[in-house]
Parts: structure tokens; C-alpha cells; sequence
């Protein structure tokens, strides 16, 4: 649990999880040391997966939102002719 505080934002996330991808590659870990990293890896990827779907809904929230204003808009300026 201590280790989720050092990829409590996503970009300290993928730090971490390069981190353990090059442990990993060194080849250096014992079987035990690689399993608790590969392990590790994956609940990061998981944090990372999560925050990606939900920036991805905010974004389409906001673009929804955006494509309103421009209708809004445009009726408003019509409106004005």
C-alpha cells in the first residue's frame, strides 16, 4: 500500500511503471523480486488504464458541451441578422 502514495498523480504512475519495466528487462531480479514487480506493474497499469477512460469521458463531456455553445451561438448571431 505504501507504494500507491509515489504514483498518486498519473505522470509519478508511469514513472513508476518505467521504473519496473527496466528492472524487469535488467534481468538482475530474483523470481520472487520479479513477480512482486511485475505484479506491481500491473495494478499501476490498471491506475493508468482508469485515469485515461476517465479524462477520455471528461473530454467528451466537454466537447459536448462545447458543440452546444457553438449551436447556442450561432442561433444567438442569426438571431441578431
Amino acid at each position: 500500500m505504501a507504494r500507491k502514495k509515489e504514483y498518486k498523480d498519473f505522470e509519478g504512475a508511469v514513472s513508476r511503471l518505467e521504473e519496473i519495466v527496466g528492472a524487469l528487462e535488467a534481468g538482475e531480479l530474483s523470481l520472487e523480486e520479479s513477480i512482486a514487480l511485475y505484479t506491481e506493474g500491473v495494478e499501476i497499469a490498471g491506475v493508468c488504464n482508469r485515469r485515461l477512460a476517465e479524462a477520455e469521458g471528461q473530454i467528451a463531456k466537454l466537447s459536448k458541451m462545447a458543440d452546444r455553445f457553438k449551436l447556442d451561438k450561432l442561433a444567438a448571431d442569426e438571431d441578431d441578422e
